[in-house]
């Protein structure tokens, strides 16, 4: 056999390789016309990753979605086509998208693009914390939850107390901002998350909150100041908001003003030496009052159970 012939049957071998290799390729596995979302074990994961091997250890080692079934019996193992549906086309064809795409980004653009979207995560993610979903402040900006959500990692950093407020204030920029001042909730350094205080995906109260009100947020920590008690200060029973910033100011314990100008923004006539306003008597007795403090005497503003603490006092 001359080395002619040899290299026409190597060619020959290599074509008929190509083409076996090729039609196994393009052809549509099973697992395509089944139906979305998968229970028990997950059939197709494995003909995605043919292709999608850069998503191999993020997909099969993040939390619920790659886990297999819940052992507690509420969820069964998510597949790739549970939430980017059958894509049959794309399975044929991968230049053509999946059934269902998620954009990435914030605000319009992590909304739902009207091939799936959201609606693919709420169709699982329906109850508890995402029941006030569709009426949240999110939802409502069309902020989508893959703008929040890394899917195909083996960590959401989101989810995560050191990663959490990298995230939010890649939006809020204000509350980053807020993070410069000295007194104000240890927030970049993970000790406290924003989800302490806000629903992210929407809640029934104001701004979010976690809680009812405000005060039933901020009590959540705050626990001696919730009261009720004997004696108790209007302003602090009303709105915590009143004296105090949620995230960050420029004055101790976060305070809206420093004192005694906070104070006097209600007690301008408290018929007091420490009154500042009374210009007619400041230098007589007034000026003792001068650069210190209401609470130097008034310690308990919060209020509390002991017969001092009618007058707020220690």
């Amino acid at each position: 056999m001359t080395v002619h012939q040899r290299s026409r049957q190597w060619l020959a071998a290599g074509v008929a390789i190509g083409i076996l290799v090729m039609t196994a390729l393009l052809t549509v596995p099973e697992w395509v016309a089944a139906d979305s979302p998968q229970t028990g074990s997950a059939p197709g994961n494995e003909s995605c990753l043919m292709c999608h091997s850069q998503l191999a250890a993020g997909s099969s080692s993040h939390r619920a979605h790659g886990l297999g079934p819940d052992p507690r019996g509420s969820q069964a193992t998510v597949g790739c086509i549970s939430c980017h549906g059958p894509s049959a086309e794309h399975a044929a064809g991968p230049r053509n998208p999946p059934t269902i795409t998620f954009p990435k980004g914030t605000g319009t653009e992590g909304a739902d693009d009207g091939t799936g979207g959201d609606s693919a995560c709420l169709s699982c993610h329906s109850d508890g914390t995402t029941s006030h979903w569709a009426f949240g402040e999110h939802s409502a900006a069309g902020v989508g939850c893959a703008s929040c959500h890394s899917i195909h990692t083996a960590s959401d950093p989101v989810q995560e107390r050191g990663g959490q407020f990298q995230v939010c204030t890649s939006c809020h920029q204000r509350e980053k901002m807020e993070q410069m001042t000295f007194s104000r909730h240890p927030l970049k350094e993970g000790q406290v998350q924003c989800s302490d205080c806000h629903a992210p995906h929407g809640g029934s109260a104001l701004n979010d909150l976690t809680a009812a009100t405000l005060n039933d947020t901020c009590d959540q920590c705050h626990v001696d100041k919730r009261g009720p008690f004997l004696f108790e200060h209007e302003p602090v029973q009303d709105d915590c908001g009143h004296c105090h910033l949620p995230h960050a100011s420029v004055n101790d314990h976060l305070l809206k003003a420093r004192q005694p100008m906070l104070c006097q923004q209600c007690h301008i006539a408290s018929r007091h030496p420490g009154t500042v306003y009374d210009s007619a008597r400041l230098m007589q007795r007034d000026i003792n009052i001068i650069g210190q403090s209401c609470t130097n005497c008034h310690s308990q503003v919060h209020g509390g159970n002991q017969p001092a603490n009618s007058t707020f006092r220690r």
